[in-house]
C-alpha cells in the first residue's frame, strides 16, 4: 500500500474511533443520570413524613381560669326573709297540742337554715309571756340546708295546754317567730288557732323541733 492510501485509510480511522467513544461514554453516563430521578422520589417519602408528624390535634384542653363550679355560698336566712305561718294540727280536745311552722323566703336570694326558729307567746299588750321552752332534735337532728326563694321550710312544736286562772299559765293572743334570737320577732300567720280578741293560747311548756326542708315527718313526734 503507497504512503496515499494509508494516509486516507487513517483519515477514516480516526473519525470512526471517535465517534465510538462518544457512543461509549454516552453509554456509560445513562445509568448515573437515572439516579437523581430516584434520589427525588427517596425524598418525596420523608417530606410526606415531616408534614403528617407536624400534623397537631385539636385542643381539647380547658383554657386556664374557667371556672368548675359556680354560685356563691348563701347567707344565713333571717326572719326578715320569711314569711311564716304557724297552723295548730290538734283539735284542742287534749292538753298536749302540736303545731307546724311553715317558713317561706320571700326574699330574691337563696338562703340557708340551721338549727331551730324560736316561738314566742305573745299577749294583747303586745308582750311576750314567758313559757318554759326546750329545744329538740325532732325529728332529726339539725343540719343546714338551703332555702329557694319562693320556697319554704318547716318545724314541728308541741305545747302543753293550762287552766287561764293557774299562776304558771302563759295566757296570749298570738305567736311571734325569731331565726336570730330566742323571744319575739314578726308576728306570724295563724291558723287553727282561737281568735286573737279571745286571748285562747295557753301554754304551760312548749317544745320545738329542728328545721327541715320537707314537712314529712316534723309533727310526726
Amino acid at each position: 500500500m503507497n504512503s496515499d492510501m494509508r494516509t486516507r485509510a487513517l483519515m477514516i480511522a480516526v473519525p470512526a474511533l471517535v465517534l465510538i467513544g462518544s457512543v461509549a461514554g454516552c453509554s456509560s453516563t445513562a445509568t448515573p443520570a437515572a439516579q437523581p430521578t430516584a434520589a427525588a422520589s427517596a425524598t418525596g417519602s420523608p417530606a410526606a413524613t415531616t408534614t403528617a408528624s407536624t400534623t397537631k390535634p385539636a385542643n381539647t384542653t380547658k383554657p386556664a381560669g374557667t371556672a368548675t363550679t359556680g354560685g356563691t355560698e348563701a347567707s344565713a336566712c333571717t326572719s326578715a326573709d320569711m314569711k311564716t305561718t304557724v297552723t295548730a294540727q290538734s283539735d284542742g280536745g287534749d292538753t298536749l297540742q302540736k303545731g307546724l311552722v311553715t317558713l317561706t323566703n320571700t326574699g330574691k336570694a337563696t338562703c340557708t337554715l340551721d338549727g331551730w326558729v324560736a316561738i314566742s307567746l305573745v299577749n294583747a299588750a303586745d308582750e311576750v309571756v314567758p313559757v318554759p321552752t326546750r329545744k329538740v332534735p325532732q325529728p332529726g337532728p339539725a343540719e343546714a340546708f338551703t332555702v329557694k326563694p319562693g320556697t319554704s321550710a318547716f318545724a314541728g312544736f308541741t305545747w302543753t295546754t293550762c287552766d287561764k286562772g293557774d299562776a304558771s299559765c302563759g295566757v296570749g293572743n298570738t305567736l311571734r317567730y325569731n331565726l336570730e334570737a330566742s323571744t319575739d320577732g314578726p308576728v306570724a300567720e295563724l291558723e287553727g288557732f282561737p281568735a286573737g280578741e279571745r286571748s285562747g293560747i295557753t301554754m304551760k311548756s312548749l317544745t320545738i323541733g329542728t328545721l327541715q326542708p320537707s314537712r314529712q315527718g316534723v309533727v310526726a313526734w
